[in-house]
């Protein structure tokens, strides 16, 4: 293993909620897929399409943070742009990179752990309805992807050029 993660935090409003924090599951884009067989072919082929899933994230965090809790189950446009930042180890020469994700999505409600005494519990929530996605490395975008207008590049290839020209965006 050649990039090793060694510490996290999130950011909501500009606020630190990374000690709270245990547990991050952050979305990959994947392009929704088409089976297709034709006449003549005996092997079926998964095609991908010009569209992508939608984006989920998860976050697991240790405590009750009323900050936190007041942010779910709001309504529809109740957005909230939230930054995850980690510190990943490059083992090959021992430099630390930035590794940087911002989301703008809807945080959803997800469950509670039980409540025992003397015992740690926390909460799950689900960040849904994302309508930004970004994944940069030393400051170098990854992936980012828009709804609307509709924006994905890759590597710094804007995947969508040719479609969005063609639509006039």
């Amino acid at each position: 293993m050649r990039h090793i993660l060694q510490g996290f935090t999130m950011f909501i409003d500009g606020d630190d909620y990374g000690i709270d924090t245990e547990e991050i599951e952050l979305p990959i884009p994947t392009p929704t897929e088409q089976t297709y067989r034709g006449g003549g072919m005996d092997l079926e082929v998964n095609m991908p399409m010009a569209a992508l899933e939608a984006l989920e994230a998860t976050v697991k965090m240790s405590g009750h943070s009323p900050d936190v809790m007041k942010m779910l189950g709001r309504g529809p446009g109740k957005k909230k742009r939230i930054t995850f930042r980690g510190a990943v180890l490059e083992e090959r020469d021992g430099e630390t990179v930035p590794h940087v994700c911002v989301i703008e999505g809807v945080p959803m409600a997800g469950s509670r752990d039980r409540w025992q005494r003397g015992e740690k519990s926390g909460l799950e929530f689900k960040i849904s309805g994302i309508t930004y996605f970004r994944y940069d490395v030393k400051d170098a975008p990854v992936h980012e992807i828009q709804h609307y207008p509709p924006k994905r590049i890759i590597d710094g290839v804007d995947e969508l050029a040719g479609i969005n020209a063609a639509l006039g965006y």
